[in-house]
């Protein structure tokens, strides 16, 4: 049961659903505690591996691989340690970038005419939200810059406003009597200091005089000075919660076999345990009896071998019945049983047209679910269903989703059932 239910439930969990975007919702209002958020995560797992029952022990893949994206072997749920980072990084966009009565009152109270950047870590000053929010800055510098106008609003020394990055972490303390420019300073005010225009020994210095002369010459005294956020495509005047989500995780390895796996019009239920069986976590005998010595691992279909997730999907004599049956006239002569092989012919689709590699990952996803469970209902001491009968079931599935998909028109499918029809064997 809970099989067939695991599937709804990651859909309850994704980041479009109401859970999620409860969570979503607080942390963008408040950055929320680490033990709440394990505790919620926990509530996860839990309901996704045994539904309202919320039995921790029954978990088959570990959290953080549920939490890694579709194409990288996960589910894509959301890690709320990712959320929470981003959204305290979305408070701090708010406070540097608007004009809200919040940000005003932080700039008055706690920042105290200060740069943000130069607030102290530890002070004891504000609520907690507040200086969990000092210990990101590191993080939220990088994707922060100011685009200087009149520069009014821009700190000299903690902004970062040029192409050098920010002045104070690359001269320290020391900068101050170098260049002249007093650690409250804004752009606007080193801009305007009564100095002449000189060189310096060092590159770095010389290299902010520089930053500074271009500023003076494209400064407008009428325009504003203007918050940056890094984006994907370069700094942008606008925050991004899925941009900058993406950028903080950074590139990270994706697998072929997950395109045979969850794809356009696929059903969820069925991906689900192809994902699990692709895995190697689907409760098969060969696994059961690390945990259960004395459990029986023969093959409850076919009575003939040891019961594993390669001799279910295809070397069974069973299935493999059903598979010929199902795929053997769509494959033609890339046929295989193998299976690595199958799951490179999803994946790939190997010279395969949109409407034939479609048939083909369908039934073989139908073909999983409903050996699968057939070998479940026999082990909970029912009868095996006669082959033929399954193979009467399962092609019935295959044929009742084409026929949905023409009735919806979906593009490039509307001769996929005749397709079908054409390759029964």
């Amino acid at each position: 049961m809970y099989e067939r239910s695991r599937a709804a439930q990651t859909v309850i969990m994704s980041k479009e659903a109401v859970i999620m975007s409860i969570v979503n919702f607080w942390s963008a209002a408040f950055r929320l505690p680490s033990q709440c958020m394990k505790e919620v995560e926990q509530l996860y797992a839990a309901f996704l591996w045994s539904g309202p029952d919320l039995i921790t022990s029954r978990a088959k893949v570990a959290w953080k691989e549920v939490c890694k994206q579709k194409d990288e072997g996960g589910l894509g749920i959301r890690d709320l340690k990712e959320v929470n980072l981003v959204c305290g990084l979305k408070l701090i966009w708010r406070l540097l970038s608007g004009k809200s009565l919040w940000s005003k009152w932080i700039k008055v109270n706690l920042m105290k005419k200060k740069s943000f950047w130069e607030v102290n870590q530890k002070t004891q000053n504000g609520s907690w939200m507040w200086r969990k929010l000092l210990k990101i800055r590191e993080i939220a510098k990088g994707f922060y810059r100011k685009e200087v106008g009149n520069g009014r609003h821009t700190s000299f020394w903690f902004d970062c406003w040029n192409e050098n990055g920010v002045l104070y972490d690359l001269l320290g303390a020391r900068g101050f009597i170098d260049i002249g420019v007093c650690k409250e300073a804004t752009v606007e005010d080193a801009i305007s200091r009564p100095c002449r225009r000189r060189r310096y020994r060092t590159r770095m210095l010389n290299a902010v005089e520089e930053s500074l002369n271009r500023v003076r010459d494209n400064r407008s005294g009428d325009k504003e000075d203007v918050s940056l956020w890094r984006r994907g495509s370069g700094f942008k005047s606008s925050f991004s919660t899925s941009e900058t989500w993406k950028i903080m995780r950074g590139d990270r390895v994706k697998y072929d076999w997950t395109r045979g796996v969850w794809f356009t019009q696929a059903t969820p239920k069925f991906a689900f345990m192809v994902w699990l069986a692709n895995l190697t976590r689907l409760s098969t005998m060969d696994r059961v009896i690390h945990w259960n010595p004395g459990a029986d691992d023969e093959c409850v279909l076919c009575k003939n071998a040891r019961e594993s997730r390669n001799h279910l999907f295809f070397e069974c004599s069973y299935s493999i019945q059903l598979w010929e049956n199902l795929v053997k006239g769509i494959m033609e002569s890339s046929y295989t049983s193998s299976w690595s092989e199958i799951m490179r012919l999803a994946a790939e689709g190997c010279n395969m047209d949109r409407k034939r590699l479609f048939c083909f990952r369908y039934a073989f996803h139908i073909a999983i679910y409903g050996i699968w469970r057939e070998r479940n209902r026999v082990r909970h001491g029912e009868k095996l269903m006669p082959i033929t009968v399954l193979k009467k079931v399962t092609d019935k599935g295959v044929r009742n989703k084409l026929s949905v998909m023409r009735a919806k028109g979906v593009k490039g499918m509307e001769d996929a059932l005749q397709l079908w029809f054409g390759t029964r064997v």
